[in-house]
């Protein structure tokens, strides 16, 4: 399995990042797509992953850290996408859970990101809190005029958003929250999505799924989505592993396909 949404470079993983790839590997976790959320922490976030094989990162300003102050150009975004292990961009879009302050200031930062996954090929990686009308309407203005690829993280959108999504070829990706006894509302949602449109993710260091919730999250629990998924859609195991595996490196088209993470 691959978990294509992590923070390798967030304290709590990073302090111990040999473990946590060892645990990966032990779990047969094929690859990490480690997401960057700004811009400064970038260089020091590469580093840390660099040195494994089957390990990537993206490129990107989180919504959250939007403000007037701290805005970035879509030429930034595509100069450091050219680097090798730079595979998506992102997380970007629209989050107005914590505040409203800097709405302007986030549709304005979320275009830089679409201009440079026109520019670069490289998909998106799309972030959505209390935005789900608003990101829609907005991708909508891009998609009628040239197609993006891009994925939902973490998704836990209503039916609305699972249509939009289906009816333009985009990937829904699925966290722990998907195992959350109190999640019934989302799997309802997503008992119809073909799974060729799923991709699996932990977040970590976020969203630890059962039977860890609660706990410092990491890539290797991924294992525990995918087993879940497999009873929730009555798959076996392994054709969720390679089918959203196959997903991720449709998506994700520059990483290299490897058959393990390895330094």
């Amino acid at each position: 399995m691959i978990d294509s949404h992590c923070h390798l470079n967030f304290d709590s993983l990073s302090i111990n990042i040999d473990t946590i790839i060892d645990n990966a590997i032990t779990n047969n976790i094929k690859s990490i797509l480690s997401i960057n959320t700004n811009p400064a922490d970038f260089e020091h976030h590469y580093k840390i992953i660099k040195k494994f094989k089957s390990i990537f990162i993206s490129y990107g300003l989180h919504p959250e850290h939007v403000s007037d102050k701290n805005i970035i150009n879509s030429n930034e975004i595509i100069t450091n996408c050219s680097k090798d292990l730079v595979i998506g961009i992102g997380e970007t879009g629209l989050d107005f859970y914590h505040s409203i302050e800097f709405k302007k200031e986030q549709y304005d930062v979320f275009e830089k990101h679409i201009e440079a996954s026109y520019t670069t090929n490289l998909p998106l990686i799309i972030h959505q809190r209390n935005s789900e009308n608003e990101i829609i309407e907005f991708l909508n203005k891009f998609q009628k005029t040239k197609p993006l690829n891009l994925v939902f993280h973490c998704f836990t959108g209503s039916d609305k958003l699972k249509k939009f999504c289906l009816d333009n070829d985009f990937f829904i990706s699925l966290s722990g929250i998907i195992t959350f006894k109190n999640a019934e509302q989302l799997r309802n949602v997503i008992k119809d999505v073909p799974l060729s449109s799923i991709l699996i993710e932990t977040d970590s260091p976020f969203l630890a799924p059962v039977p860890f919730r609660g706990k410092t999250n990491e890539p290797s629990y991924v294992k525990f989505i995918g087993e879940y998924l497999s009873s929730f859609y009555n798959i076996p195991v392994d054709q969720i592993s390679k089918t959203t595996d196959d997903n991720f490196y449709k998506l994700f088209s520059k990483a290299i396909r490897y058959n393990e993470i390895s330094t």
